[in-house]
């Protein structure tokens, strides 16, 4: 706690605090993410570098304005399913996205393909040569991604995986 580098780490995490909280900057998915993992490794460490509980209940939020609601759109569009931030039931953000995130489960049983893989619901528009190659590593993050949510969330669909 003596060494320059926590001090760094404490003022990065304030200023990602105080931008959170009350800056105007983006609050999309990804960076949504990042936050969330910041207030989880607070946690985790036991430091009291910021208002945690100030921060998780202002991601709670962000988080549930974030989730896509409209189901029809999932299976075609690059949109954030509750899959993005509540990965446990154990999750702050489970019980504002219940519902949500229990249909997820149901969504990813009736979307697999028959090769046991998940479309992707994006592309690289301007690199195609480049997408042909990572378009295969990005169905095998979805796998494995789509399978350890239902080990989470699957107890009620009966699966064959």
């Amino acid at each position: 706690k003596s060494s320059d580098l926590y001090a760094i780490g404490c003022n990065i995490a304030q200023e990602a605090f105080n931008e959170l909280m009350f800056g105007e900057k983006e609050r999309k998915m990804h960076t949504l993410s990042c936050y969330v993992q910041m207030a989880e490794y607070i946690e985790l460490a036991g430091v009291d570098v910021i208002d945690l509980s100030a921060f998780k209940a202002k991601l709670r939020e962000l988080v549930k304005e974030c989730i896509e609601r409209d189901t029809s759109v999932w299976a075609t569009s690059y949109i954030c399913k509750p899959s993005q931030f509540v990965r446990t039931k154990d999750s702050v953000f489970y019980s504002d996205n219940r519902a949500t995130a229990d249909y997820e489960a149901e969504f990813i049983v009736q979307t697999q393909l028959d090769d046991g893989t998940w479309n992707i619901t994006w592309d690289w528009g301007i690199y195609p040569n480049e997408w042909a190659l990572s378009k295969n590593w990005w169905k095998a993050n979805v796998v494995i991604l789509n399978l350890l949510y239902l080990r989470e969330f699957g107890d009620k669909i009966s699966v064959c995986l």
